[in-house]
This record gives structure tokens, sequence and C-alpha cells, in this order.
């Protein structure tokens, strides 16, 4: 791992949003993104833990998965 490599990580992690309280400007705190990240709700067919992230407020998360996809 490179220098460059390292100092990314490092501004990645210190930037990780745990929860919605996180983030600014109506965004959310997208868990099923490493690192979390604050973005705007997302469109159908994006990753998702839960329903707050989704525009349409639906996560649909199939049985036994940790992650779903916005409806």
């Amino acid at each position: 791992m490179s220098l460059s490599q390292v100092s990314f990580a490092a501004d990645a992690a210190k930037d990780e949003c745990q929860a919605d309280k996180d983030c600014k400007d109506g965004k959310v705190c997208v868990l099923a993104l490493t690192p979390h990240v604050c973005k705007a709700p997302q469109a159908a067919g994006a990753a998702c833990k839960r329903d707050a992230v989704c525009i349409s407020k639906k996560c649909d998360i199939p049985a036994g998965k940790d992650v779903g996809i916005c409806k």
C-alpha cells in the first residue's frame, strides 16, 4: 500500500458517517456503502439497507440478506 493510498483511506474514514444526523442538506447516511457516505436519497435500483435512503422510502431486502435495492 502506498502513502497516497493510506492518506486516501484515512480521509475516507474521517468523513465516514454513522447516522443520518452526521449528514447535512437533506442527505442520508448510506450504510450499504463502505465507507458509509452521505448522499441524497437514492433512486430505484440503488443499494440500500433501510427505507430512509430511498427516494421511494422503500428498500426491498431479500430474506436472509443484509443489503437490498431501492424500489
